[in-house]
């Protein structure tokens, strides 16, 4: 986790305010995962996790959701081992409104293709 110097996250950071926001796939996917260090390995996610991984690898997302993508993205980092970072901004201090975080996937993800999977 980090604190930004910037006052505002990227604008196409999505926010997530009812499940129709989501990603509509929630049927298996595999997604090939390199982190950090080099490693690569391959994952099969569906319903929740893929919809959140679907929409981390479309950009930036507002940790605060009605629909917990806390809980789903905390998944994903601790028992998936793929690196997503929290990035924290300052809220307005006029109106009362706290800092707030965005999520930023920094593992490489890329969608495995049905044909590139072996027999």
């Amino acid at each position: 986790m980090k604190t930004e110097t910037t006052k505002n996250p990227p604008t196409s950071t999505k926010r997530i305010m009812c499940v129709a926001d989501l990603p509509s796939y929630r049927d298996m996917a595999q997604y090939s995962v390199q982190n950090e260090d080099g490693q690569e390995a391959v994952y099969t996610l569906s319903k929740r996790q893929r919809q959140v991984m679907d929409l981390l690898l479309a950009g930036p997302v507002y940790c605060a959701s009605p629909v917990r993508l806390s809980d789903v993205v905390h998944i994903l980092k601790r028992e998936i081992d793929i690196e997503v970072e929290t990035r924290f901004y300052p809220g307005d201090k006029e109106t009362g409104s706290g800092d707030y975080g965005v999520y930023f996937l920094t593992s490489k993800v890329r969608p495995v293709e049905p044909s590139e999977v072996a027999a």
